[in-house]
C-alpha cells in the first residue's frame, strides 16, 4: 500500500498514469498514456497497447492510479506536476529523508 503523500518519493514503474500537457491545461482533459515501465532522470517511459512512449517530465502534468489505497474498491488517482518528480527515484528518495531531519 502507497500513502499518497509519499508517491512522488517511490519507484514510479508499474503505476498507472494519465497526462496532459502544461501548457494546455485548461484546454485538455487527462489522457490515459498507460503503465510506467521506466523512469528515468527527465523521461517517463510508458507502454499502452504494445505501444512505447516518452514523456518528458517538466511539460506534463500527471495523474497516477493509486493501487490499494486503503484497501477500497475505490480508485484514488493523485495529480503532480512533472517538475515536482525530475530526477532519479532513488535521489527523490534521499531528498525526502533530509526534509523528515531538518530543523527550522
Amino acid at each position: 500500500m502507497i500513502n499518497p503523500k509519499y508517491l512522488i518519493y517511490h519507484d514510479l514503474i508499474g503505476i498507472h498514469a494519465f497526462a496532459k500537457l502544461k501548457s494546455k491545461s485548461i484546454d485538455i482533459q487527462f489522457s490515459d498514456i498507460g503503465i510506467i515501465i521506466d523512469d528515468t532522470k527527465n523521461i517517463l517511459i510508458t507502454e499502452k497497447g504494445n505501444k512505447i512512449k516518452k514523456y518528458i517530465k517538466k511539460d506534463y502534468v500527471f495523474r497516477f492510479k493509486i493501487p490499494k489505497y486503503k484497501n477500497e474498491d475505490n480508485e484514488y488517482y493523485l495529480e503532480v506536476y512533472g517538475n515536482k518528480i525530475v530526477g532519479h527515484p532513488l535521489n527523490r528518495l534521499r531528498s525526502l529523508k533530509k526534509k523528515r531531519w531538518v530543523k527550522k
